[in-house]
């Protein structure tokens, strides 16, 4: 088949000009957090959002005509939800793309697409890659400051150098002249991951604030004590929230542990399906009444976190009702096009008072 770039190009730039919020909303939508049963989406957020809480004290007594004093009150506390713009530059040559397609249209079990259309699922894909792999640990900074040659930086350190944002990894400082060009094994691209704060970063911000308390006696778990690990921390939970009905939300690893550590104690051992505990689903953990549910979750990544909470206390945001999620203009180059794909997305827990962790990250 003869390849025509302009013919390309063109298409491309006409399905994108037609499909650009419609594919925008369609990748956020689909993430693993929007998902997600237990995360309430809002999806009309454009700038900071307060998540007003009003708590009310106890006051009730029995009936007496001679009291007309109001006994307690109610107190209004806010958690705010920020949300924050991502974006992807994209630089495309379509005669380096022709192969992969004409191999894909030849998978029997093929969809079969226009290239621009499948030019477009390609990139929308890996962006949604790239936002579920880091949203969890994803924490916001402000423009770091340019790589200055003559500095030297201590681990975690964040520098802009070639416009891209750089962390510095391991342990000790760098000597003065050691960039990521120079020394790409002291830095890492962490672009993807400083866009805004994701639920890890706000857990472990509110425990270093003193906001939020880990619940139990912590420490390490595995396969021979996860069980005990989640009960330690459900006996600290007060009966009033247990009965709102809380879902701990683990990663896949933990999960994992957990019905091994269950099916040990409780069943047969073999992971016997309708049985036993089954790895990766969810279910109602033993020993708390039901009210607890084991929640596997993907975008938790390998973290060994458990997060209990009620079902809808965890808010993702969105703007999914203006123009501020695009692709912007397509520009034609030699031999292809570039073009930006922006968004806007953030994440906050809506009452840490009903929030419950461990000591593990």
């Amino acid at each position: 088949m003869s390849v025509k770039p302009a013919s390309d190009i063109s298409a491309i730039k006409g399905f994108i000009e037609n499909q650009d919020r419609k594919l925008i909303n369609q990748t956020l939508n689909s993430l693993d957090i929007a998902t997600d049963p237990d995360i309430q989406v809002l999806r009309n957020v454009r700038s900071p959002l307060a998540l007003n809480k009003m708590t009310v004290d106890n006051g009730i007594r029995p009936l007496n005509t001679d009291i007309e004093t109001a006994k307690g009150g109610r107190k209004w506390s806010k958690r705010v939800l920020t949300p924050r713009g991502g974006m992807k530059i994209i630089k495309m040559i379509p005669e380096e793309l022709r192969e992969t397609f004409m191999s894909d249209m030849l998978d029997v079990n093929a969809k079969e697409v226009p290239f621009a259309e499948w030019v477009w699922a390609q990139e929308f894909a890996k962006i949604k890659e790239e936002i579920n792999t880091n949203i969890y640990e994803s924490e916001y900074h402000d423009e770091p400051g340019i790589f200055n040659p003559a500095s030297t930086y201590p681990a975690g350190a964040l520098v802009y150098f070639n416009e891209i944002i750089y962390r510095k990894v391991g342990a000790g400082s760098t000597t003065a002249g050691q960039s990521p060009a120079t020394h790409p094994a002291l830095w890492a691209d962490v672009d993807a991951a400083v866009i805004c704060d994701g639920p890890g970063t706000i857990i472990e911000q509110a425990i270093a604030d003193g906001d939020l308390l880990t619940a139990g006696s912590g420490g390490a778990f595995d396969q021979d004590n996860a069980y005990e690990a989640i009960m330690d921390m459900w006996a600290t939970v007060p009966e009033a929230h247990k009965n709102l009905g809380m879902v701990a939300n683990v990663s896949f690893g933990t999960q994992q542990d957990l019905a091994i550590n269950l099916n040990a104690k409780f069943g047969t051992g073999a992971g016997i399906g309708n049985v036993d505990v089954e790895e990766g689903t969810r279910f109602k953990l033993k020993g708390t009444g039901g009210r607890l549910i084991i929640a596997p979750k993907t975008w938790m990544g390998a973290s060994s976190r458990i997060i209990m909470t009620p079902k809808g206390n965890g808010v993702l945001g969105m703007d999914q009702v203006s123009n501020v999620n695009k692709v912007g203009k397509v520009v034609e180059f030699l031999h292809g096009y570039r073009a930006i794909v922006k968004w806007m997305m953030g994440f906050q827990y809506r009452d840490l008072e009903v929030l419950y962790v461990n000591d593990q990250d």
